[in-house]
């Protein structure tokens, strides 16, 4: 483990990777890990950060959810002192264990923002297994014409232990089907979404609002599109910025506000029994 503490030259890589078929089941939180192993058994000098439980410096474009591969990944990794990049792609490819695929390194600059700040959208492909006649002739497309219909797809998510609903229907930028493959027994539907915090739509969501989500699947993103990039940002230029309080329910109860303070927690209100006083009338007689 390298001291972060130590006057040692730093150099930020980024990764290209393929998350695959064998480890799609895996958390986000296993597959950092996996990395991290990966990356400790390759015998590279990975910075950690300082505290308690140092983890080390490493940072996801976009963590997959259960059940999700990716063609694409991206992630920042920094190491001190600097390893040639040919000798990093050869080191880390000796140890990566099945299902896990690096694409290529690029060395970026230290201060570059973060991937996760930079996301703008997602293209995906959902794959449905099923054999011939499993799924009557024309439902999927009915079914996706019948998502175009709609203004509203109201759907459910929990974050932070609450349960909360958004409007999916305006983060699905793209969706159409792609047909069938017999040989491989699957269909195949092309799906764009935006990726912004906050207001992200999610591939198994789309999938439940199809009312397919009784087939067998694989949720496989393509491709993310970056805001700092030339390319990705003209492509996007063509949607809305959907920004979170436009996908949220109208109805929703407010929110508490929160006391300033990291960690502090809302006070208990006491209740009072009749000529019992609260602590904090008690502390105010002890001062008085």
């Amino acid at each position: 483990m390298i001291d972060p503490n130590e006057s040692l030259p730093r150099q930020r890589v980024r990764f290209t990777y393929e998350k695959g078929e064998a480890i799609k089941f895996i958390s986000h939180q296993d597959e950092f890990r996996l990395w991290e192993r990966t990356l400790r058994r390759a015998d590279l000098p990975l910075l950690y950060k300082q505290g308690f439980n140092p983890q080390p410096h490493m940072q996801f474009a976009a963590p997959l959810g259960l059940g999700m591969t990716g063609r694409a990944e991206l992630m920042d990794v920094t190491f001190s002192p600097p390893v040639p990049l040919d000798e990093l792609a050869r080191r880390i490819r000796a140890k990566l264990p099945p299902g896990a695929l690096l694409h290529g390194l690029e060395e970026v600059d230290l201060k570059t923002t973060a991937l996760q700040g930079l996301t703008s959208g997602a293209d995906y492909t959902i794959l449905l297994f099923a054999g011939p006649g499993e799924i009557a002739d024309g439902l999927i497309q009915q079914r996706i014409e019948a998502f175009w219909a709609k203004r509203e797809e109201w759907r459910q998510r929990e974050r932070g232990g609450e349960t909360y609903r958004y409007n999916l229907r305006p983060l699905v930028f793209a969706l159409r089907y792609d047909g069938y493959d017999p040989a491989a027994e699957e269909h195949r539907i092309f799906l764009r979404v935006q990726l912004r915090p906050g207001a992200t739509g999610r591939p198994d969501e789309v999938v439940a609002a199809l009312g397919l989500d009784d087939f067998a699947r694989t949720l496989r993103r393509d491709r993310i599109y970056f805001a700092d990039r030339t390319e990705d940002a003209a492509l996007m230029a063509a949607y809305p910025a959907i920004s979170q309080a436009h996908v949220a329910d109208p109805d929703a109860p407010p929110k508490p506000k929160r006391r300033k303070g990291r960690g502090r927690k809302p006070e208990k209100q006491a209740e009072e029994a009749p000529g019992r006083k609260s602590f904090a009338d008690k502390a105010a007689d002890e001062f008085a």
